[in-house]
């Protein structure tokens, strides 16, 4: 085996064995994560919890009356007209037509 193999070979073992400490210490030491989240809200209230799609996700109303399900239906509508406009993004982007390209 060549010298530059060997070394590389010794750089991909480190780099596996160092991953594998960094996981095991980091699986058997819970409070070094991040913390959760242990926010009490309300139900029906919105809360910012980091969504990446819309920057915040709203709660859904409890219950069963007419008024918080209509509640509901219209968050969720919302949430669907937005999925819908993003994914109109998508196909857009990947539907695109090469360009031809011209020399000056």
């Amino acid at each position: 085996m060549s010298k530059t193999g060997k070394i590389v070979l010794w750089v991909v073992v480190i780099v596996v064995v160092a991953g594998g400490i960094w996981w095991w210490y980091a699986a058997s030491n819970p409070s070094t994560s991040s913390p959760a989240m242990t926010e009490n809200t309300p139900v029906g209230t919105s809360t910012t919890a980091g969504n990446a799609g819309s920057g915040s996700s709203t709660a859904l109303a409890s219950g069963n009356s007419d008024t918080s399900l209509n509640s509901n239906l219209s968050q969720i509508d919302g949430q669907m007209s937005g999925f819908n406009s993003d994914s109109a993004s998508m196909n857009q982007g990947l539907n695109d037509q090469p360009v031809q390209q011209q020399q000056f």
